[in-house]
């Protein structure tokens, strides 16, 4: 082997030692992490609006009945108090 190739083979070996050491390094295996949970939660984030937006009636009517369902007690308060003072409203003329 002549020492021009030896020379060559030392400076691939170096560069591929350089990009080994740069891609394991512990700071950018961190950056490359955090990347790819950032990507992570806009793709879930995304796909979820999509859902909300295609099932928005849907969402909307468990709403309505949920929060229906919730003051079923206050509401039938007050239609109980509307009837009570109807009925002891004073008579008029």
């Amino acid at each position: 082997m002549s020492h021009a190739e030896r020379r060559n083979l030392r400076r691939k070996l170096k560069g591929s030692i350089d990009v080994a050491q740069e891609v394991l390094n512990p700071r950018n295996q961190v950056r490359k992490l955090v990347a790819l949970k950032k990507s992570q939660a806009k793709n879930a984030a995304n796909e979820t609006i999509q859902v909300v937006k295609k099932k928005a009636p849907l969402i909307g009517i468990v709403g309505a009945a949920t929060l229906l369902v919730a003051a079923r007690r206050p509401i039938s308060r007050w239609i109980s108090n509307l009837r009570k003072s109807k009925t002891n409203a004073p008579v008029g003329d």
